[in-house]
C-alpha cells in the first residue's frame, strides 16, 4: 500500500484527470510503451487469472483502471521502469530493455497493495533495513504461513543489500515537474501449483516528504493480450 504522502500525490492528480481521459500522445513528453500514459483508462481481462484466484493474494481488479499518476526509473545500461497508478494504488509496471518503445517491453506486471508498515522506532526500522534485516532475508512469510523466496540475488547466501532507486512520478500530463520518491527494493516470489500463475511480493522502504514507510505488493505477470488502453 502507498504511504500517506504518495496517497495526496495520487489524488492530486485524479482531480485533474478524472473529468477526461488522454489521448496517445496527448500532451505526453514521458517515455512511455504501449500507449500507457496518465489519463488513460485500462481493462484487464482478468479471466486467466480468476482461474486460480483462491491460491492468490492479489486482489483481482473488478473494472477500469484510470492511471492517476505515472512513475519513471532509469536503472541505467538503457534498462528503464515504467509505473502506472490507479486511483485505488493499483500499479501497472512495464521493464523496458534497451528503449522505451513497445518492442523494447520484456515484462508487464500488476502490483496491488497488501500492507503499510509504520516502524515507530530506530529498533523497528532495523528489524527492516539493517544489516540481516526482513527487506534483504532469503525468504518472507506471511502471517498465513505463505511464504515467498527473493527473487532478486537468489544465489546470493542469507541476507542480499536492496536496490536503491528514486522513482520520478508525475502527476500532470505535458509537464516535466516531478516528485521524487527515494525507494530500498527488493522482490520476492512464490511458485503455486503446476500450471498456475507465479505471485511476487515487491517490498519496498519508501521515503516521500518526510514520511517513511514500508510497502509490501503483491503482483502477478500480465500477458500484453489481457490488456486494452482506452
Amino acid at each position: 500500500m502507498i504511504g500517506g504522502g504518495m496517497k495526496s500525490l495520487f489524488k492530486s492528480g485524479l482531480r485533474d484527470i478524472k473529468n477526461k481521459f488522454s489521448k496517445p500522445g496527448q500532451d505526453d513528453e514521458l517515455p512511455t510503451p504501449l500507449g500507457l500514459r496518465l489519463g488513460a483508462a485500462v481493462d484487464i481481462d482478468t479471466l486467466p487469472l480468476r482461474m486460480h484466484a483462491a491460491d492468490l493474494h492479489v486482489a483481482l481488479p473488478e473494472a477500469t483502471i484510470l492511471i492517476v499518476a505515472q512513475g519513471f526509473v532509469d536503472l541505467g545500461d538503457d534498462t528503464y521502469v515504467h509505473r502506472y497508478y490507479g486511483e485505488d494504488e493499483t500499479m501497472i509496471q512495464v521493464l523496458t530493455v534497451n528503449g522505451v518503445e513497445d518492442r523494447d517491453v520484456e515484462e508487464i506486471t500488476l502490483y496491488v497493495p497488501y500492507k503499510s508498515i509504520y516502524p515507530g522506532s530506530e529498533g523497528e526500522w532495523a528489524q527492516w533495513t539493517a544489516k540481516g534485516g526482513k527487506i534483504g532475508a532469503p525468504s518472507y512469510r506471511f502471517d498465513d504461513g505463505t511464504e515467498y523466496e527473493r527473487i532478486w540475488f537468489d544465489t546470493t547466501p542469507g541476507h542480499a543489500d536492496p536496490v536503491v532507486f528514486t522513482e520520478e512520478v508525475y502527476e500532470h500530463a505535458g509537464t516535466e515537474e516531478a516528485s521524487d520518491v527515494v525507494q530500498q527494493v527488493m522482490l520476492f516470489g512464490r511458485n503455486l501449483e503446476q500450471g498456475k500463475k507465479n505471485e511476487y511480493l515487491l517490498i519496498t522502504v519508501e521515503a516521500y516528504e518526510g514520511e517513511k514507510t514500508v510497502e509490501l505488493m503483491v503482483g502477478v505477470d500480465l500477458d500484453l493480450a489481457t490488456m486494452k488502453v482506452i
